[in-house]
Parts: structure tokens; sequence; C-alpha cells
């Protein structure tokens, strides 16, 4: 009898794009998924992919998506207007929901006004996903039912815990090379200079997010585990890539699949 996994996606920037050929190893396995869990932005990907649409199918939406297009400066609410965001996802959505889904979906925001976590099993795809992917300042907070949400990332980046079944594989894309140096000079010609105040900082703040985030990553895993959950972590090593690497989609997408190929399911 063929096994049967749910996924729990964990969330960092451009390198979401790896779980793309995720998808493109289960469907050559024909492994079969019951549930799927995330937050924040790959949730277009999964929704995507939990509604029929192929490994195949996602590549080319991200190939046809013009990032910088998207950003719709804005400065009275927040940095960035959803406008334009918001019409891509009609495109690929319209109104499709949760319930109707192929794969049981689990869409997790934060409730801005209680701080704690809400799960969407039922809605809108376009609304769900358009709260799960809310970074806190970058967007204005989503309002539904005049409730407000944020990302849940700070709390749960990789939500296993909100999974049903108990054989799990979980994606992470932060489990960075422990041997990462902060670097506070350069060289160039053998002369040593020092690094710029911003790309320091830079450093020190995308380091700092990555600590929090697979700090709780391993917390919600030891939970799970101790409560007898089966997990296999996928960790793609896209450590390299930076936050706005977008056009690299080809490179980190295929990062996805060469971890995932030496497992055996």
């Amino acid at each position: 009898m063929q096994k049967t996994y749910s996924l729990a996606l964990g969330w960092w920037a451009a390198r979401w794009i790896a779980h793309i050929w995720v998808i493109k190893y289960l469907e050559e396995k024909n492994i079969i998924i019951n549930e799927i869990a995330w937050t924040s932005m790959w949730a277009i990907i999964w929704a995507c992919f939990a509604i029929g649409k192929t490994s195949e199918e996602m590549t080319q939406i991200i190939k046809d998506i013009k990032f910088l297009k998207l950003i719709d400066l804005n400065f009275k609410e927040s940095i960035i207007s959803w406008d334009k965001v918001y019409k891509m996802l009609e495109n690929i959505f319209w109104d499709l929901l949760i319930e109707n889904t192929l794969i049981p979906l689990k869409i997790v925001a934060t409730n801005l006004e209680s701080w704690e976590k809400h799960i969407f099993t039922s809605w809108k795809i376009i609304d769900a996903v358009r709260a799960s992917i809310n970074l806190p300042t970058i967007f204005k907070p989503f309002e539904i039912n005049w409730i407000k949400y944020l990302d849940w990332w700070l709390n749960s980046n990789l939500p296993i815990l909100e999974l049903n079944w108990n054989d799990i594989i979980a994606v992470s894309v932060v489990r960075e090379n422990n041997k990462e140096i902060i670097y506070s000079h350069k060289v160039f010609l053998w002369i040593k200079f020092k690094t710029s105040f911003w790309k320091y900082n830079y450093q020190i703040l995308k380091k700092t997010i990555s600590i929090v985030m697979r700090n709780n990553e391993d917390f919600c895993m030891t939970l799970a585990q101790n409560s007898w959950k089966n997990i296999i972590l996928i960790k793609p090593d896209v450590w390299d890539y930076e936050y706005y690497d977008f056009i690299k989609y080809d490179e980190i997408s295929k990062k996805g699949y060469e971890e995932i190929k030496d497992f055996k399911f």
C-alpha cells in the first residue's frame, strides 16, 4: 500500500521558489499528499498545487511575474500597497474556495488583535493567501470580517503542529551553512576595506531573522516528534540566495529537487 504524507512548508523570501521542484519530485514519484499547511509568501505556490496545477505550470507563473512591477509604494499605512499583488492573485485563483481544493489546505495567519494564530480551512483562497503573506510594516494588515491579519512566520515558520496526519514532509529553507561568517571587512587587491554600514547591518539582520525562524521551526519539530509524528525534513541548499533573488527562480527551484531526491519514500 502506497504511503501518504502531509506537507509543512517553510518560508524565507525568494527561497520559497525551491518548493516548486519539490512538487516536481512528488509528481514524478506519484507520492500522495493528503494535507498541506503553510504560512507567508509560498502560500501562492502550494495553493496552486492544491487546486491541481503542475510544477511546470507553476514555473511558468513565476517566469511571468514581473516582481519589480508589483512594487506599488504607498507610505500612508504601509510601504507597499496591495493593489497590484491582489490583481495578480485574482488572475491565478479567481473566486476559488479553500474547501473546494483537490488537496485539503491549512493557510495560517496571525490575528492582529488577539496575537493568536488563525487557520483558514474555508474562505476564498485569494483572501486567505493575502492574509498569510502579510509582512508587518511592508504591507497593510488585511481585514476579513472586521479582523486584521498578519503573517504567522515569527511564531511558526514551519507549521507542522497544524497538521493532523503523523507522516509529514517538512521543507525548510532557513537551514544556513553553520560556517557562515558576517564580514566586517572585504579584501580587494590585497587591501582590506571596511564593509559599508548598510551591508554590514544587512548581514546582521539577515542572520538574526534566520535564527528566529530556525529556532521556532526546531521548537515545532520537537513538539511534533514528542507527539509521535514522523517528520522527514527537507533542507534545500539555498542559503547563498538573497531575499530579492526572484529572477534566479530557475537555479533556486532546482535546489529543492536536488535535496528531496536523496530521500526514500
